[in-house]
């Protein structure tokens, strides 16, 4: 039931949504949307299951992230100030996909737990293929946001899915 409330908050939320992000998406990328499977035993420890809708990310395990999606980025672009890139962090090739969002509210597991502990999460990243078959979800603490400028910006997790049933696209799955 707490799911299905979540989804309908996000569904509303989409709907009166701040406006868009300042550029267009670049046009070979494919933003992830819809159910993905834990993949990484810390994904399936914490969060379970994901869906990624686009006011947000609602978690099996009952987390909840509100968020606001930021500029796309590429997997080359650095995360910090002498700091690695996207790509490299998400243990992947340099031509991944990146989409940054603000998590602008978290609401917790029934027992409290956070998907940063007791830090709270302020950006997400989500580093895909151009399939989008496989994502690594990067949650990061501190004020400022992931960038090659970036010096309190911190990985706080490192959480992996799967498509359930082959790849993403605008259109829909494709098997």
């Amino acid at each position: 039931m707490r799911i299905v409330l979540a989804a309908a908050l996000l569904a509303a939320l989409a709907g009166c949504s701040e406006a868009p992000s300042q550029t267009a998406e670049p046009a070979s990328s494919v933003m992830p949307r819809g159910p993905y499977n834990a993949a990484s035993a810390s994904a399936q420890q914490l969060t379970g299951n994901m869906r990624i809708e686009r006011a947000g990310m609602l978690f099996d395990s009952g987390i909840t992230l509100f968020t606001r999606t930021l500029d796309p980025l590429r997997g080359t672009d650095r995360i910090a100030r002498d700091g690695d890139s996207y790509a490299a962090a998400a243990f992947g090739p340099s031509d991944l996909l990146v989409e940054l969002r603000r998590v602008t509210e978290e609401a917790p597991r029934s027992d409290g737990a956070k998907l940063c502990g007791s830090a709270r999460v302020e950006y997400i990243a989500t580093v895909y293929d151009a399939r989008a078959t496989s994502l690594t979800l990067l949650a990061f603490t501190g004020a400022e946001p992931p960038g090659p400028q970036a010096t309190q910006s911190r990985i706080c997790a490192r959480l992996g899915y799967s498509a359930p049933h082959g790849a993403r696209t605008r259109e829909g799955v494709v098997l």
